[in-house]
């Protein structure tokens, strides 16, 4: 019978604790790959927001300061930096006729035109994104 006091014989070790410690750092580096992958997509979201955001900024600057008269061009181009930019596509509705009624009169009047501005998805990637042809167009609208 052994006890705790006699020396072990170096025939006898078995390399328990090596493999443990091995076992222990094979764990901590598939964690850190999975926090790496995660942290990398959301990374990739971050930028996408941010040119959404920008975008967004732009198509609403544009339709508050064109209004109708955007409706002459079919693009216009929206300067997000210094050297990024993208392109907006223009369409415009028809002015539709409304009967307004006021003390017994009537009147005829033509209502504000529908302007709407979209950007497609594939053109809110930045270089080396993945193609966004799954993704739904941005689309900004004075129609409510």
């Amino acid at each position: 019978m052994s006890t705790c006091s006699e020396p072990r014989s170096p025939r006898r070790q078995r390399g328990d604790m090596l493999l443990e410690a091995l076992v222990a750092v094979l764990i901590t580096s598939l964690i850190a790959a999975g926090l790496a992958h995660v942290q990398s997509r959301l990374m990739a979201n971050q930028r996408t927001t941010k040119v959404e955001r920008l975008v967004v900024g732009q198509l609403r600057e544009q339709l508050q300061n064109g209004g109708t008269g955007l409706c002459g061009s079919s693009t216009i181009s929206l300067a997000l930096a210094a050297d990024l930019s993208r392109e907006a596509q223009v369409a415009c509705g028809t002015a539709p006729q409304i009967n307004v009624g006021l003390g017994g009169t009537v009147l005829s009047v033509e209502a504000p035109r529908e302007v709407g501005l979209s950007v497609r998805a594939a053109d809110l990637e930045l270089d080396g994104d993945d193609p966004g042809e799954h993704g739904a167009d941005l689309l900004l609208s004075s129609h409510q």
